[in-house]
């Protein structure tokens, strides 16, 4: 027995030297943490690190850093690649000649909707972490009696570690680094600078000090669904997008754009509101408590609170302007000759 408990003690000594080196995370067991330790054991080593380099105890700092940067770089090469893939193809309108049209849709292309979808199907891959909600709200829909999202049951869903979606914020953060870059370059607008700020913070705060794994999946995941459609959509834009690619594709706007409106009410007009009761019912609860692992975690719980009231108010002015903007396209489509 005396045996048997050593080998096992050094084979955990070489799971957490494992762990702390320095690796590319690219796959979903990069982020698993081996040999869990019970949760109060947990809490009290949590209490004892500095949640801004330890997090959650997930991937260390210096790896989360690497793998960032290496699919930062594997958007600019993707982002690259696309472009002169578009350029082959070129001679098939005139619209797709211009080299600056050819760059808009690559952007739009590899660059903001691959990601996303990439951020869609991780948390469609990982919904079971987010289980409870889910039936919670199928029970709400179908008018029965649940004992799930109960109010007490904060604490794991606020500061409960999750694979998953620890993977999904990271990928979202590399999209967040990504955009804010194009952002710049391209000369988008102080206002979509802000988001990328805002947005980034969020998630990098869920890695570290790292929180709320369980409503991550939603809000970086399954709510993006309309935001992915929207980047394709984008290339129709007027302002933003290829001038005339609406003319080459006229149905194709029309499909981006009904199955946009579908996935907006559906994600940020019915799903968003319901998540994000739960979610402000439960960070309160957090930032109020004396659990171990809410110290170093009140001021992101703060600051990610205050950036999801505004996102909930900022879906108010969408849908004005989708209602704007849906008017003006029924009437062009009835009327193509104006």
């Amino acid at each position: 027995m005396c045996r048997l408990d050593k080998n096992n003690t050094t084979n955990t000594n070489n799971l957490g030297k494992r762990r702390s080196t320095s690796r590319l995370l690219l796959t979903h067991e990069s982020f698993v943490i081996p040999n869990r330790i019970n949760k109060d054991d947990e809490n009290k080593n949590n209490a004892k690190k500095n949640p801004h380099i330890h997090g959650l105890g997930g991937p260390s700092l210096l790896s989360t850093l690497l793998t960032v940067a290496f699919y930062v770089a594997i958007l600019f090469l993707l982002e690259h690649a696309t472009r002169i893939f578009i350029a082959q193809y070129s001679s098939l309108d005139p619209v797709l000649e211009d080299e600056r049209n050819r760059h808009i849709l690559a952007r739009h292309i590899a660059v903001d909707f691959f990601p996303l979808l990439i951020c869609v199907y991780i948390a469609i891959t990982n919904r079971h972490v987010c289980h409870e909600i889910i039936q919670h709200g199928i029970s709400f829909y179908n008018k029965t009696e649940s004992n799930m999202m109960r109010e007490d049951g904060f604490e794991e869903r606020v500061f409960g570690y999750h694979p998953g979606s620890q993977r999904l914020v990271t990928m979202f953060f590399v999209y967040q680094v990504k955009n804010m870059y194009d952002t710049i370059v391209w000369g988008d607008g102080i206002e979509f600078v802000l988001h990328h700020i805002f947005a980034g913070a969020a998630a990098w705060g869920g890695l570290f000090p790292g929180c709320c794994h369980f409503y991550a999946l939603f809000y970086f995941g399954f709510s993006e669904i309309s935001t992915a459609i929207l980047c394709l959509l984008a290339n129709f834009d007027p302002d933003f997008g290829v001038v005339g690619l609406e003319k080459v594709f006229p149905k194709t706007k029309i499909v981006l754009g009904t199955f946009f409106v579908t996935s907006f009410i559906v994600c940020r007009l019915i799903l968003w509101p319901f998540t994000t009761y739960y979610f402000a019912r439960d960070t309160l609860n957090a930032i109020k408590s004396d659990v171990p692992r809410a110290e170093g975690r009140r001021g992101y719980l703060k600051l990610i609170s205050f950036c999801c009231a505004g996102l909930s108010l900022i879906q108010f002015v969408f849908v004005a302007m989708i209602v704007k903007i849906g008017k003006e396209e029924v009437k062009n489509f009835l009327n193509p000759e104006l």
